[in-house]
């Protein structure tokens, strides 16, 4: 895993950050988070802890990804109905982006995550034009995530609902799920092109399972860090 999921280096950021302002035209972006649900059959001595907000039973994976769509950080093994702030708590990424911060660089995340130092959420309710500016450009460059969980279940449909449910134990599950995410950076690599025949035409790509984290809004816990974003860059 460490020899194909690699966050990227500091050498690399100003690259990465070149490519994420091309996206939307905010400054220092290094990556995109956000979860995703694979379903899978629930132990039966725990179905209720597997079983998310759309009622079926899944793991909550959670992925920062480049804008070329490379995953270079991956949380697999927390059930359905876990939050995806709580996941962030208890991965590496707080303490990775806090050694960056001298960089000035940040994540972009839903409303689901709290807005931190280190990672820039959208307003909930923009009342200016820079404010909106800002909401439209966040939307704009986050959205390469969900492109990235339509990508990685279109080449490996036993992640995406239509290939059904995993019957495997969740500790196999998250192995799964870790192996297609290292043959996705693989293939992203190696410029292997994805093809249409590999599966239906059922709009995977864009139709993916994104963990409905609006229906749980996370605190705001750094507001001046977002405003002073907006003040400086969308005015």
């Amino acid at each position: 895993m460490r020899s194909y999921i690699v966050f990227p280096q500091v050498e690399d950021l100003p690259t990465v950050k070149g490519d994420f302002y091309a996206l939307g035209h905010i400054p220092n972006i290094i990556g995109a988070i956000d979860g995703t649900h694979v379903a899978l059959v629930p132990p039966h001595r725990s179905e209720q802890v597997y079983r998310n907000r759309k009622s079926y039973h899944s793991m909550n994976v959670q992925m920062v990804c480049l804008a070329d769509q490379y995953i270079y950080q991956v949380n697999a093994m927390f059930p359905g109905s876990v939050h995806d702030a709580y996941i962030l708590r208890n991965s590496s990424i707080p303490y990775v982006m806090g050694q960056l911060q001298r960089h000035r660089v940040w994540l972009l995340g839903d409303s689901g995550y709290p807005n931190l130092s280190w990672l820039l959420t959208p307003l909930r309710n923009p009342r200016t034009r820079a404010e909106e500016r800002y909401n439209e450009a966040h939307g704009w460059t986050r959205r390469v995530i969900e492109r990235t969980f339509g990508l990685l279940k279109a080449r490996f449909r036993c992640l995406h609902m239509t290939g059904g449910s995993l019957f495997y134990s969740p500790r196999k599950v998250c192995q799964i799920i870790v192996a297609c995410c290292m043959l996705h950076n693989l293939a992203l690599q190696r410029q292997v092109p994805f093809l249409q025949e590999d599966g239906p035409d059922d709009g995977v790509v864009a139709a993916v399972e994104p963990v409905d984290s609006d229906e749980e809004e996370a605190e705001e816990e750094d507001i001046d860090n977002r405003d002073s974003v907006i003040q400086q860059y969308f005015q």
